[in-house]
This record gives C-alpha cells, structure tokens and sequence, in this order.
C-alpha cells in the first residue's frame, strides 16, 4: 500500500452538455470537456483561445483616471521634468519597470528607476525614498506593481509637493490612495473588462496608452512578469503570454537571452515553463539577496557584453539562493515537526534570527505542500528586533483578509488571496500565529486542510498517443486558471521500475495495461518509491503528459505527479543481495523485523543496530503491532504465528527472507527405505548400544547424524523401540503403525512443505499463498501448505 500525497478530484460533467459544446467546436468529447472548463464553449471563444494574432488588447482608456495618468506624464515629458518609475524586486516588478521606462525613454522623457532595497526598506513605497527622490530633483515618480496601499506614504508625497501616479495590481484597501491617478484593474471607477492583470500587465497597458498603440515587441517581458506573479492566465493575460512567448522565440530581449543562455534554455522552444522554471527564478533570485538593480539593468542594457556580465552576477547570485532556500528549510521542518505539529497551529507562523527574508517565500511554498496549511516564514533581525517574511496560503483561507484583520500587529503588509508578504515586532509573532490559527479552526473544515490535485478524467493508457497529446498542447500555455490537464490512469502494472539521475532521487517505469499498452513514465523527486513498489501491484497514477522525443522517435511520457497503491504488498526478499540491501537501508519505526529463531535477532542487531527487531516463538509472544512494513527474517516452526502476525498486523508490505536456519529440512528428510534400512539394522544387532555405533550407521548409509537421530525419535514415537542408558531395544509390535500415525513425523513432514513453500515458492506462488492468508479472516490454511 502506498497512499497519496494529494485528494484526487476527478473532474465531472454533464455528457448531454458536453457534446453540444463537441459539435460547437467541432471536437471530440474529451477535448470538449478540457475547453468547457476552462470557460470555452463556444467557436467564437475557441478562435480567440488557439488564435491570439488575431485579436487586439483591450483599450486601455477602459482604465479609470487613465487619460489623467496620460496628460500627466505627455505634460512631464514635454515640460523635461524628471520622472522616476518606482518598482518591486521580483520579477513582476523589474519587467514593469523596464517595460514603462522603455516606453518613457522612447518618448524622449528624462526617466530613470528605483528598486528599494528588500532588507533595509522593504515592500512597496517608502516615506524617506519619496522624500530622497523629490530632493534629488524628481517632478513625477509612477510606482509600478505597488503602492496601492501606501495610504500614508502618498499622503506624504502630496504634503513634500512630489505628483505621483499608481500603477499596480494587489489587492487594495477601500480607500484608494491620494495620487494624480491610480491606475488598477480593480478601480471601483474602472470599466476594465479583465481584473487578473499582472504589474507588468498594468505597466504595459499605460505604455499603449501613451504610445497610441501596443509596443509588441516588449510582450516577451510582459509575458515573463505575468507567468512569474502566477495570475490568472486567462483571457487578456493569455493574450500577453501567447504573443510574448513568440517574441521570446523569435527576437527576445537581449538581456533574457543572455540570462536564457547560462540556464542552458533553448529560447527558439521556449514554452511558459521556460519562464516559470529558468529566467523568473533567477530574476527573482538577485532580489532576494541584495539590490534588484542588476535584474532591472539587464533587462533595460542594448550592450551585448554588458548583457552577458549582468547575467552572470544574476545567475550566481540563483545559485548561492538555491543554498540558503535548502538550509532554511531544513531547519523550518525540524522545528515544525518538533514544536508545531499539535493542534492549535492551523496556520504555521515561524521565525528564525538570520533567516534571510528574501527567500523565505520559496520555504513557505515548500512547507505549504508538505502539510497542506497556510504557512508564513519570518527572517528576525536580532538588532531591531523586527521580522521580515512571507506567507503562502490554501485555496480556502483568504490570507490577504486574514492579515488585514490583524494588521494592528503589523508594520506593513500587502499581498494577495494566496501569497502576501509582512513586516512585524518579533514579539508580535506569537500573537500573530494564535490569531490566524484561531481564525482558521472558526472558518476552515478539515477537508480544507487536505492539497488538491484536480484531475481532468481518467483514461485507459490505450487512449494516449503523440497525436492526443498534440491536441492537449493547444491548450498552452498553460498557468493558475488554466493548469496543465493531469490523468488518471487506474489499475495499471508498473514495469521496468528504476531510479534515475546523478544522486538516484528520480523514478523512471513504464506503465502497462492488461491489455498490453505501454507508456514510459518519470517521478521527479520521487525515487524512494521504487524500493516500495512490488512486482504485482495494482497502481493509480495521476501525471501530466508529454511527448518524449529521443533519436528521431516521438514517444508518449507522462510526469507523474502523484500515485497510489490500495492494497498490501510482497517483496521478496530471499535473494542474498536483496536482503543485504534492505538490512542496510535507514531504518525507520516503520520496519519491523520478525525473528522465530534463537540467534536471528543478534545476528541481525549485529549488523545494523538500529534495526527494530521483535522475536516470537510462541503464540504467547504475540503482541499487537502496528507497522507499515513487516519483514519476516526467518521460518517459524509453527506457521500459525506467521498467520496471526500477518493478519493482526495488517501491514501495508510484507517482505519474506525466511532463511532456513543452518541449510534447510528437505535435505535431511530420510526416505522410507532408509526407515526399512534402520529397522533391519536394529533387529538383527538387539540390543543395539547407539553410540558405539553411531559413525559406523553414517558411514554404511551415508547418513548425517540429524537423520539417524530422527528415524530414531520417530520409532520411539511409534513405540517400536525404546532407549535406555543408551541401549535401543524394539518392542515386541503387534499392531501395524504407518510412519504418519507419527507426531515427530507429521512435524517434519509439515515442515518440509512449510519450507518448500516458503524458500522454493516463485514470487506468484508466494503473492497467491499470502493474499489467501490475508483473506482467511483467521481460518488456518495449514491443510493449504501441506498439499
């Protein structure tokens, strides 16, 4: 048994209604079912879903306070005041600024950027940054991807006589904020069609305005900030993301393509995950650590050279991010599984002295799909004593809403319904944590705790081929709102199962049908699976499909994202090697060794200590246990115990090494004729002294002294013979007995077929023996294992 990471929630609908929406858009069934949830249901939609060239943007003076953010800035540029385009450091921010400052400088105007500084100013507008730019000469500043909820700061930019415009797209407060123009897909004044826009998006659609016309060949940054902020890719932001990923292809930025060229990404094949998995996180990383500045300046350089220099600070400095992301949050687990993992912690809120701030989004991220909560990571300055941070959230906790409600405990915050950032006393984070977690038991149900994974159907692997995935691949790019469709695919057999990769942490299989279809697989990440997946598993898999291309041969690959097995199963474990391999593995509470022998669970301890080991040679030895993996070390005289064990324990798998203690019976069991041989022997030396004639019976019969001994036990059994002080005389036997009316007999018989079962078994031998036993419901199949 393996459970799932994630709820499966299989998509539904209504057939009748799908097929109407199949003859509106002339698809199949299935392709019509992927469109209809997403919103397309009719030929016109279609067209304007696979076909962006040939619709135009929205009019950006749709926009509330857009003609006054326009005359404002033309009044700017004409008069030669200085302008300055306010941004963000993350990727969103630095395309916003680049794209409007290109736009501004294009126009002839005198402009310049700032980013400020994540550490020493943090988020958004800053009192002491406006006052710097309006001494420094500043007439007009435009903040892109903030300020909607700097209410004081703008106020205060009003007081030192610095114009202000604002552009942004996080959620805002119910006031808007006093500037020459707030320019927002959400104005309450606005008409704007689309409210999912990106900061870049805002950005952008203010450039069209004062340009007269879209500047398209600034789409590919338009496309990296929207893909990278994770809004909603639907409708005017599909658009944007469409177009952009064309110019990335085919004239990009020369700044992207330098920073492209060190990710080792093909831009001529560049797709939304090239954005989301290569150029947004080392944009985002130069930003996390210091100034944003170099991200800005390579997106805005013409120098090729200056290009390839920028984009190597840029790459080094993702690099030295991905090493602190992996050690904070190896220390952000140790301590949640150590002091947070008791009720009253819904919503995890913790902190650290000299976590960096600027990364603890990306742990926050991690944690939230390791437990399936609302988390927010805080870097504390131990000199100020205040802590830095974000959060992540679950679709069903608003955690915007949740930190306003809160935000007497706050310096400063802003966000979104699932991410945010935040700026606290360190001794505000307690209360901070009770308050959010006390909010989360009143609002949320236990369900809301479990990550979904939505699955758009489950289909036979037969129905997969290069041309269905094809078809699937329309529907890119794909991102929030319109996630990359994920099968199911139930009941198959996995075959070829490995591990992969330099550090073997990767699974490559193939999932195989019963009626004999194929198809490779890959789990990223998930190659401890492999040891926990048997030969005769019944397996669900959900994964997302691709093609594979491979020596001039296109093949279906489905990423597996998540799989279970439903049922118990069996490892065999008899060979040497593989029982080396699974003494030597970390062992967890989990791994429990059964030992029937005396001596087995020395040895076993003997070679690795930390095995948990338990011994039962009797049914009095018995004790309830409960473990996901029992493993059988050896052969027990009595195959009831293994029955009970099996059965009250109920593990999810079972491993069989039962090793035969010093070889195995089968061997030693004497014929009937060697019963014949012994009992003339006897009866023509009466009485019979045995040990002065012990070696002289092995040597004429070539038996072992194990076999003597035991015919020998078997005629005192019988009452043949008797033995005293050594001497064997048989008894004067008037009622014919059969070797089988012995016990000692029926013993060694029963365990010969016990270990011809259990070491000499195939696999499928084995697997039907122990699902019988699982089944018996307490019956005893000793009958079974005589036969």
């Amino acid at each position: 048994m393996i459970h799932s990471k994630y709820k499966w929630q299989v998509e539904t609908a209504d057939e009748t209604a799908m097929q109407q929406v199949a003859e509106e858009l002339k698809c199949t069934l299935p392709m019509a079912e992927l469109f209809a949830r997403r919103k397309v249901t009719t030929a016109g939609q279609l067209d304007k879903f696979l076909n962006p060239d040939k619709y135009e943007a929205y009019d950006p003076f749709l926009f509330a306070e857009m003609d006054k953010a326009v005359a404002r800035i033309k009044q700017a540029i004409e008069a030669g005041e200085n302008i300055l385009v306010y941004g963000d450091y993350d990727a969103d921010g630095v395309t916003s600024v680049t794209v409007l400052l290109k736009t501004l400088r294009n126009l002839g105007a005198n402009a310049d950027f700032y980013i400020p500084n994540r550490f020493l100013e943090g988020y958004g507008p800053n009192s002491a940054a406006f006052t710097q730019a309006k001494e420094s000469g500043v007439d007009l500043l435009i903040t892109v991807d903030n300020g909607i909820s700097a209410l004081d700061v703008m106020a205060h930019a009003k007081e030192i006589g610095l114009d202000v415009i604002v552009t942004d797209h996080h959620e805002a407060k119910e006031t808007m904020p006093e500037a020459v123009a707030v320019i927002h897909p959400r104005h309450p004044e606005s008409n704007y069609p689309f409210p999912d826009l990106a900061g870049v998006g805002v950005a952008y659609k203010l450039a069209h305005a004062l340009l007269g016309e879209e500047p398209t060949e600034l789409l590919d940054l338009v496309a990296i900030g929207t893909v990278a902020d994770l809004v909603s890719l639907t409708d005017e932001n599909r658009l944007f993301v469409q177009k952009g990923l064309r110019v990335l292809r085919e004239n990009a930025n020369i700044g992207v393509a330098a920073l492209a060229k060190l990710a080792s990404a093909k831009l001529s094949e560049a797709t939304e995950e090239t954005i989301g998995f290569m150029i947004a996180p080392r944009l985002n990383a130069v930003g996390r650590l210091g100034p944003a500045d170099p991200a800005a300046d390579l997106l805005l350089t013409d120098d090729p050279e200056e290009a390839v220099f920028l984009a190597e600070e840029i790459d080094e400095a993702n690099k030295e991010r991905q090493t602190i992301v992996s050690q904070i949050t190896e220390e952000a687990l140790a301590m949640i599984e150590a002091d947070f993992m008791d009720e009253g912690n819904e919503v995890l809120v913790i902190g650290k002295v000299g976590w960096n701030p600027g990364v603890v989004g990306i742990v926050a991220s991690k944690l939230v799909d390791r437990f399936a909560r609302p988390v927010i990571v805080l870097g504390i300055d131990e000199v100020t004593g205040i802590a830095k941070g974000s959060g992540r959230s679950i679709e069903a906790f608003h955690l915007y809403k949740a930190l306003d409600a809160n935000k007497e405990l706050l310096k400063a915050f802003g966000g979104h319904p699932m991410a945010a950032g935040m700026t606290l006393d360190a001794a505000d984070v307690e209360a901070l944590r009770k308050n959010l977690s006390q909010l989360a038991r009143e609002t949320l149900a236990p369900e809301d705790f479990v990550s979904i994974l939505r699955v758009e159907e489950t289909i036979p692997v037969e129905t997969v081929t290069v041309e269905f995935i094809a078809q699937l691949n329309k529907l890119a790019p794909f991102g929030t709102d319109n996630p990359k469709p994920i099968f199911a695919f139930e009941g198959v057999r996995l075959a070829g199962t490995k591990r992969i990769g330099a550090d073997k942490t990767h699974l490559k299989t193939a999932l195989t049908a019963d009626s004999g279809a194929s198809m490779d697989a890959v789990g990223f990440g998930s190659g401890e699976l492999v040891e926990k997946i048997s030969p005769m598993a019944r397996v669900d898999v959900a994964g997302e499909l691709s093609i594979n291309e491979w020596n001039n041969m296109r093949k279906p690959q489905l990423r597996i994202v998540d799989l279970q097995i439903g049922h118990w199963q069996l490892f065999d474990v008899r060979s040497r090697s593989e029982w080396e391999k699974l003494l030597e593995s970390r062992t967890t509470t989990d791994k429990v060794f059964v030992c029937f022998k005396d001596g087995t669970k020395e040895k076993l301890l003997a070679q690795n200590e930390n095995l948990i080991c338990t011994q039962i040679q009797t049914e009095t030895d018995l004790v309830e246990t409960t473990t996901k993996d029992l493993i059988f070390a050896d052969i027990p005289d009595d195959v009831g115990l293994l029955e009970a064990i099996v059965m009250n324990t109920e593990a999810d798998r079972i491993y069989l090494h039962v090793a035969a203690e010093n070889g195995n019976a089968i061997a030693s069991m004497p014929s009937r004729q060697h019963f014949a041989q012994l009992y003339a022997v006897l009866k023509k030396h009466q009485p019979f002294p045995l040990a002065q004639n012990m070696s002289r019976l092995s040597k004429q019969f070539s038996w072992t002294n194990d076999q003597i001994d035991f015919m020998l036990q078997v005629f005192f059994d019988l009452n043949f013979a008797t033995i005293e002080d050594g001497v064997i005389r048989l008894n004067d036997v008037k009622e014919k007995r059969n070797l089988e009316d012995s016990e000692i007999y029926k013993a060694r018989v029963y365990r010969i077929a016990l270990e011809q079962k259990l070491l000499y078994s195939n696999y499928n031998e084995l697997y039907e023996w122990i699902e019988k036993l699982m089944n018996s419901k307490g019956n005893s199949i000793l009958e079974e294992i005589v036969k």
